[in-house]
This record gives structure tokens, C-alpha cells and sequence, in this order.
């Protein structure tokens, strides 16, 4: 998603007016959210440092992931530095956030004791005469399959 942000200095008012656009279509922005902050409190903040102006900035109906307030605090501190009382905009594209390099995958260490624990229980050799511990064809079902009946599926049971 691409957002926009205008960061306007209302100097006849005292103020510092932030909007949130997000992008609809291709070049069609609508208005997300509008703050207004006053003057003074957005100075402390800034001389506080740009966490202390991030923690400012951010509201309950306002508040943009630390990446782009980041940036947005960048563009505050500018602004006020600057005396500029033209409006600033600020382009983001949550694709440049995504992850670009490749996470380092951990390679596989095979685990010797778990592999020959695994081998010995195929290597087992099991009793012929299985069939003298008990009979399977004593036991009791509920469900009864001729033997020359094949079922096609379990849906047939």
C-alpha cells in the first residue's frame, strides 16, 4: 500500500497539521486522518529528540509505524528548523520495507544419536511366530466386511 503524508506549519495559528493519505488507485489519494498539534508542544518535543517528537506525534487516531514515523519526524524537525511554511510531503510504499536481502537460513546438522536410534528400531528383527501371541481374528467389531466385498472408499462403510 502507498501512503502519502502532508506536513503543513500553520504559522498564523501556531500549529503543525499532519494528514494521512492512502493510495485508492493509481495516483488517487483519500484523507485517512488529519492532526493538528500546537506549536509549543511539538518544539519540546523536537528539543527532547526525535523519540520524545515520535511519542508527540502519535495519537490514538494517528499512529504510523515506526518506520514511517521516522521518517515523518525527519520531516518535522526540517520544517521547524527551516521556517518553511510550504507544505511537505512525504511518499511511502510499504514495498520498500519489505525484507530485500535474503534471511541466512540455517543449514540442517544431522544429529547422529537421534539417526542411529532411528536405524536400530528398522533393524530390529521381529518374531516369526507372531501369529502364537494372539489371534487377531478373535477379536469383535461392530462393523462387519464380507471378504469378497472391496470397498471403494470409506463413504461405502
Amino acid at each position: 500500500m502507498k501512503q502519502k503524508y502532508v506536513i503543513l506549519k500553520d504559522d498564523e495559528n501556531d500549529k503543525l497539521i499532519i494528514r494521512e493519505y492512502a493510495e485508492l488507485d493509481k495516483e488517487i489519494y483519500s484523507l485517512l486522518c488529519e492532526e493538528t498539534y500546537g506549536d509549543s508542544i511539538v518544539k519540546q518535543a523536537i528539543s527532547g529528540g526525535k523519540e520524545v517528537l515520535i511519542s508527540a506525534l502519535r495519537t490514538n487516531n494517528f499512529y504510523p509505524p515506526i518506520l514511517q514515523a521516522d521518517k515523518i519526524s525527519d520531516a518535522v524537525m526540517s520544517v521547524f528548523a527551516s521556517g518553511n511554511t510550504q507544505p511537505v510531503e512525504i511518499y511511502i510504499d510499504d514495498i520498500e520495507h519489505l525484507a530485500k536481502e535474503p534471511i541466512e537460513l540455517l543449514a540442517d546438522e544431522t544429529i547422529e544419536s537421534e539417526t542411529e536410534e532411528i536405524d536400530e528400531i528398522f533393524e530390529e528383527s521381529f518374531e516369526e511366530n507372531y501369529e502364537g501371541k494372539g489371534s487377531m481374528d478373535k477379536l469383535k467389531t461392530s462393523i462387519k466386511i464380507a471378504e469378497d466385498e472391496f470397498v471403494d472408499n470409506e463413504e461405502d462403510l
